[in-house]
């Protein structure tokens, strides 16, 4: 098989991507086998190095998330397929969707409120503790040393108060903060593939460097892991 006739095979195996993707791959895989060539295989040597397209196209769909993975071998097999299964299966994944919809804005609300509480008890010990020190300068102005004096130790007390919960609230917000952010990445989980698996942690650039033993198809899924757009 020649390097064109591989890369043309390769593009009909993976039509069920987007393509953009598509092209990616291709580009990816060509340039592996023109590597190869340079170090002195022949072209059908380079291409039986990098495997069989179906070994190929079948490594790069095993490696995107769940989800796009099962829509993509689902569009495989027609998208009339995809279409009937939607359809047919509706009635349970909406009623599903909107009730895991419901709970999360729930829960995420609640959290909120939470904070949002913390912080006004927060704001009313510090309104209680500058009212205490206005009432401090009228008993000054009166010439009432013992209101003067009580007033400013209830004043000193609640700003102590305010400013020993305002460090709670903050870490309180933090938390809540956090525990958002995890809870969308544990939501968005299914569409998205652990980037921490990628070789390198360079990002999505294109590697097609060339190896003198082993499948290519494995070489490329770290790649495919950053690099596509499902992801």
């Amino acid at each position: 098989m020649t390097r064109d006739e591989f890369v043309e095979r390769l593009g009909e195996l993976l039509a069920c991507l987007p393509a953009d993707q598509v092209e990616e791959s291709k580009e990816f895989y060509a340039e592996a086998i023109a590597d190869r060539m340079e170090d002195g295989m022949s072209e059908e040597e380079a291409v039986a190095a990098v495997g069989s397209p179906q070994a190929v196209a079948e490594a790069i769909l095993d490696d995107l998330p769940a989800v796009p993975r099962a829509i993509a071998k689902t569009r495989r097999k027609g998208n009339a397929v995809l279409w009937a299964l939607a359809i047919l299966g509706s009635p349970l994944w909406i009623v599903l969707a909107l009730g895991f919809a419901a709970v999360a804005v729930m829960v995420y609300i609640s959290i909120w409120v939470l904070a949002a509480c913390v912080w006004i008890i927060t704001a009313g010990l510090g309104a209680v503790g500058a009212a205490a020190f206005v009432l401090a300068t009228t008993g000054i102005a009166i010439g009432h040393a013992p209101f003067v004096l009580a007033m400013t130790g209830v004043g000193f007390a609640f700003i102590g108060a305010t400013l020993l919960l305002g460090a709670g609230a903050w870490a309180v917000t933090k938390q809540i903060a956090r525990l958002s952010v995890l809870w969308v990445k544990k939501a968005l989980s299914p569409f998205r593939k652990d980037r921490g698996r990628t070789s390198g942690g360079t990002g999505g650039s294109l590697s097609a460097e060339p190896h003198t033993g082993g499948n290519a198809a494995s070489d490329g899924l770290a790649h495919f892991a950053v690099a596509s757009p499902l992801n």
